[in-house]
């Protein structure tokens, strides 16, 4: 039997962040050996942020460190530590990680051929390799353009590629697919399993959320308040036989059976939103990618297949898809953002390609936004500016009721403790979309249009959002039109789905039937992607 080899040692990490007087990281000390995959898995603020910080040779000068690490045979005080030429750094995967005015291409190369010390023709060749192993990856020509340019999966596969191709000792992965919808997630998860059995390398992958512990075969250190609660393999988390803190992280899964009990939901109104036969423009630089075979006969007839539906008040639709498959350029057709190619919209009894400019941005005030992305909100303004903004504007309440209203809301969402005159700019991710949540009960809006709110929030914040989100759905009189990948939270909260893709639906129906008898290939890989590996979905 041949002796398994250390990848890395650490042993008592501490980490203190400037001014904090408490530690993110106390005594923290985990060992790696080649080939073997651990999860480091923890809510934000758990220390798992420092620990990434540290390996990655990130950490502030100011920083308290303490510990030591060993990669193979040598091994450093903690605080001299500094980045590795044998551990590869795998970050979130972001547009911001690349120069924004050259093309992404050429940046991978150069930063595979210095990690080589190999020529450009060479390290190209190898990103070529990793890329062709897998018939879903993107080809090199596909990165040859700018980031802002590039769908954010393509943006993944480049720089997983990058990792892989640098031949490391180990990859040290900082929730790099978080972002990605559920079925990009785990098909870039599954490649990176399939790489690390294929060269060997070691893999530590800091996460908050569940997908790649369920998708990753490794070992799961779970860490609260900078120290390990727990630790062992996946079936034993499972079994319900931990600690209470895993117990409550593993019961934050959502439920995806389609004969699952659901909150009861409120009665249906009057018609609010008539849609008939609507397609979407083409659009120009708005995130949606058609086919390559675009100018096809059947791609252009199957296009001209417009969406046909009504949404009563009180009701919740949900458009399902993953990111470049049209489903947000259809609701900004259905709100005249981008006036639709064809088709007829009625908002609230009035067909809005009647109106003017003027009048239909009169009409969206009665439209409340809830998303995953952290821009809607003016990061000048202040908590309570926020929530008594359409307050005053659209409803021109009294300074009175505008106060009342606005701490009623910000009490049902968990914000009343903070200070109103705190600015956004100060929050967290988690506090922001909470936020989003409190404006849209104060508003009294006729529709809510929720838009992947749960992206990038680790396991506990995202099953509070969801929470929140069912209990505005139960409780608000309005429509709910709900964007997502996600088909765990279409179920929670909408009773009826359309699944697009490449610009068109590919399927419609009731919920339940949907993810009982799904006809469509992109309707089961999208249930797949958020289904226990275990789980049986059609009950």
């Amino acid at each position: 039997m041949s002796d398994v080899r250390r990848i890395l040692e650490i042993r008592d990490l501490s980490v203190t962040s400037a001014g904090a007087t408490t530690p993110e990281l106390d005594r923290f000390s985990l060992s790696l050996d080649a080939g073997a995959c651990t999860i480091v898995l923890g809510e934000t603020g758990s220390g798992k942020e420092a620990l990434v910080r540290v390996l990655s040779g990130f950490s502030g000068p100011d920083d308290e460190v303490s510990g030591t690490i060993a990669v193979g045979a040598g091994s450093v005080p903690a605080k001299k530590w500094r980045e590795n030429p044998r551990i590869a750094y795998l970050p979130g995967v972001q547009p911001q990680l690349f120069a924004p005015q050259a093309r992404v291409l050429p940046q991978l190369v150069r930063l595979a051929a210095r990690a080589l010390d190999a020529p450009f023709g060479s390290a190209c060749e190898e990103l070529r390799l990793v890329l062709a192993r897998y018939k879903d990856a993107p080809s090199l020509a596909a990165l040859d353009t700018r980031p802002d340019g590039i769908d954010p999966v393509c943006l993944a596969w480049g720089v997983l590629a990058l990792a892989v191709c640098r031949t490391p000792d180990l990859i040290l992965a900082d929730d790099p697919f978080g972002d990605l919808g559920p079925k990009a997630m785990v098909m870039l998860l599954k490649a990176m399993e399939c790489e690390r059995k294929r060269a060997g390398f070691a893999l530590l992958y800091a996460t908050g959320c569940l997908p790649p512990v369920l998708r990753l075969d490794g070992r799961i250190v779970v860490i609260r308040q900078g120290g390990i609660v727990e630790e062992g393999d996946r079936r034993r988390f499972e079994s319900g036989h931990t600690h209470v803190y895993t117990r409550q992280l593993f019961q934050s899964l959502p439920v995806l059976r389609s004969d699952a009990t659901v909150p009861r939901m409120p009665t249906r109104g009057q018609p609010l939103l008539q849609v008939h036969d609507v397609e979407p423009k083409r659009p120009h630089g708005l995130g949606l990618r058609w086919p390559r075979d675009e100018m096809d006969a059947s791609v252009t007839r199957r296009r001209r297949e417009g969406v046909t539906f009504e949404l009563c008040r009180g009701g919740s639709v949900a458009f399902v898809g993953e990111q470049g498959s049209g489903r947000r350029a259809m609701v900004r057709a259905l709100l005249f953002i981008d006036p639709p190619h064809k088709g007829r919209v009625v908002f609230d009894a009035v067909a809005l390609q009647a109106l003017s400019q003027p009048m239909l941005n009169r009409l969206r005030r009665r439209v409340a936004f809830v998303t995953g992305s952290d821009e809607i909100l003016d990061p000048g303004m202040s908590i309570g500016e926020v929530v008594e903004e359409p307050l005053r504007t659209h409803l021109g309440l009294s300074g009175r009721l505008v106060a009342g209203y606005r701490d009623a809301a910000l009490k049902r969402v968990g914000l009343s403790s903070l200070d109103s005159q705190v600015l956004i700019a100060n929050l967290s991710a988690f506090d922001r979309r909470r936020l989003q949540i409190a404006r849209a009960i104060a508003a009294a809006p006729l529709l809510v249009v929720i838009d992947e709110p749960l992206a990038g929030l680790d396991a506990f914040a995202q099953v509070i959002l969801r929470e929140l989100l069912t209990d505005l759905r139960r409780h608000l009189d309005a429509a709910m039109l709900v964007v997502t990948a996600d088909f765990s939270l279409a179920r929670a909260l909408a009773g009826e789905v359309f699944v697009f893709d490449s610009g068109r639906v590919v399927e419609h129906g009731a919920m339940s039937e949907v993810l009982k008898f799904p006809k469509s290939p992109v309707a089961r890989d999208l249930i797949a992607a958020v289904s226990l590996p275990s789980e049986d979905v059609s009950g």
